[in-house]
């Protein structure tokens, strides 16, 4: 007796190892390129909200229908690219370096120019 509910419990445990849906990437599939553009406009559109830089008059700007607007995409689209890249973490590793990058440029940009700033006081 104690060997079959020693069995059921493997098999159970087996069976919920498992993977069950394939990891196919989906027919709308962000390109990577693609992806790491829209997730540094969540990032930016994230600590803009956060740290309460919004102008209010466009705070309502601040949303997924900007994105979806702006990249020619649709929420679904999103969702499911974000799913396959999160199930894909080597394939996200690189758009999350690309982004890195790009937002480092983007901070060396704006310090740049404050010093010029300051400079021209």
């Amino acid at each position: 007796m104690n060997s079959r509910i020693f069995l059921l419990l493997l098999l159970l445990f087996f069976g919920a190892c498992s993977e069950f849906g394939d990891n196919r990437p989906p027919d709308n599939l962000i390109p990577p390129a693609q992806m790491s553009d829209v997730m540094m406009d969540i990032i930016l559109m994230k600590n803009i909200k956060r740290n309460g830089y919004a102008d209010s008059a466009k705070a309502h700007l601040l949303v997924e229908q900007y994105l979806i607007d702006k990249y020619g995409i649709d929420s679904l689209q999103l969702a499911s690219s974000q799913e396959y890249y999160a199930q894909n973490p080597k394939k996200y590793l690189t758009i999350f370096k690309e982004t890195q990058r790009k937002l480092t440029h983007l901070k060396d940009s704006i310090q740049v120019e404050m010093n010029r700033d300051e400079d021209e006081r």
